[in-house]
C-alpha cells in the first residue's frame, strides 16, 4: 500500500468516525497510533513527514500568534492522519502557489542548494480541480467549502458574481478564487482571452483582479479600501466577520461549493 492509499484509507475512517518559514514540529494531543492502520504504511515512508500548508488562511491553517505554532483545525487533521500512523509529521509554512510545484521537486531542496525540507503532501485547503490534477496532483478529500465574498460594512453591495464588474476583488494567488474572477471575464489568470469562454461583464466593467501572496494580504487590501471585495473559502470569510466584527460583513450566499483534499503527487 503506497502512502495515498493509506491515508485515503486513514481519511475515510476518520470522517466516518465523526459522522517560507521555520517549520513547526507537531507535539499536540490526539488519538494515538493505531497498529493495523500503521501496519499499511510503506516500510519506505519514515519520519519525520514534512507537510506543507499556507499558514495564512485561519481558522484552517495558521501561525497561532502566542506560540508561533502552525494551528488550525486542517491542522489537527494532519496530527490525527500522523499520530495513528504511527508517524511524526512537520508542519511547513510554504506560499500557497508555490506548494504543487514543491510537491513536484524530483530531489530535496537541501540537495538543490534550498533550505526547504521536501514535502510528502500538502493539508491546505485544497480544492481538487481538473488543472490541478492534470498538472500531476491527487487528493484525498475530506471536507466540502463553498467560496465567500467579503465587503466592508458601508461598502459596495455584492450578491452574486456580477456584482464584482466594475470593481476591484483581493483574491490570494494560486486560489481557486482567483481564478474564478478571471474566469468570469472569459480569462486565463493574468487575462489570456480562453477559447470558447465567453466575458460576463458589460464593455467596460472588467473586474480588477488584486492577487496577493497571501490571504493576509488580501484582507488587508480590502480593510485598506484598496479592493471593495475579497473572496475567500467560507471558512475563512467567517472566521473573519467574527475577527473583525462590525467592519466586514459576507455578501450573498457561498458559491461553488466543493471538497477539501490532502494534495500529493500521483504515485506517491
Amino acid at each position: 500500500m503506497n502512502l495515498r492509499k493509506s491515508i485515503l484509507a486513514l481519511v475515510a475512517v476518520m470522517v466516518v468516525g465523526a459522522c517560507g518559514s521555520t517549520p513547526t514540529t507537531s507535539t499536540s494531543g490526539g488519538p494515538g497510533k493505531v497498529a493495523t492502520i500503521a501496519a499499511e504504511v510503506p516500510s519506505t515512508v519514515t519520519g519525520p513527514i514534512q507537510i506543507a500548508t499556507d499558514a495564512t488562511y485561519a481558522p484552517n491553517e495558521f501561525v497561532d500568534p502566542n506560540t508561533g505554532a502552525i494551528s488550525g483545525w486542517d491542522i489537527d487533521l494532519g496530527n490525527a492522519i500522523c499520530k495513528v500512523m504511527g508517524l511524526v509529521c512537520t508542519f511547513n509554512n510554504v506560499t500557497f502557489d508555490d506548494i504543487i510545484a514543491q510537491l513536484k521537486a524530483s530531489t530535496p531542496a537541501e540537495v538543490a542548494g534550498g533550505d526547504k525540507p521536501r514535502y510528502s503532501f500538502s493539508i491546505s485547503s485544497w480544492s481538487p480541480t481538473q488543472a490541478r490534477e492534470d498538472s500531476g496532483i491527487d487528493f484525498v478529500t475530506y471536507y466540502k467549502a463553498g467560496e465567500a465574498w467579503l465587503v466592508k460594512v458601508g461598502g459596495p453591495t455584492i450578491n452574486t458574481a456580477a456584482d464584482m464588474c466594475g470593481h476591484s476583488v483581493a483574491v490570494e494567488s494560486g486560489t481557486t478564487e482567483e481564478s474564478d474572477a478571471w474566469g468570469y471575464m472569459g480569462q486565463s489568470v493574468g487575462g489570456t482571452a480562453i477559447s470558447g469562454d465567453k466575458d460576463n461583464c458589460p464593455a467596460g466593467k472588467d473586474i480588477k483582479v488584486l492577487s496577493f501572496t497571501t490571504q493576509t494580504d488580501a484582507n488587508s487590501a480590502l480593510l485598506s479600501g484598496r479592493a471593495d471585495f475579497g473572496w475567500l473559502d467560507q471558512p475563512v470569510a467567517d472566521y473573519q466577520v467574527k475577527q473583525l466584527a462590525g467592519k466586514v460583513k459576507i455578501g450573498g450566499q457561498p458559491c461553488s461549493v466543493a471538497p477539501y483534499g490532502i494534495a500529493m503527487v500521483k504515485g506517491s
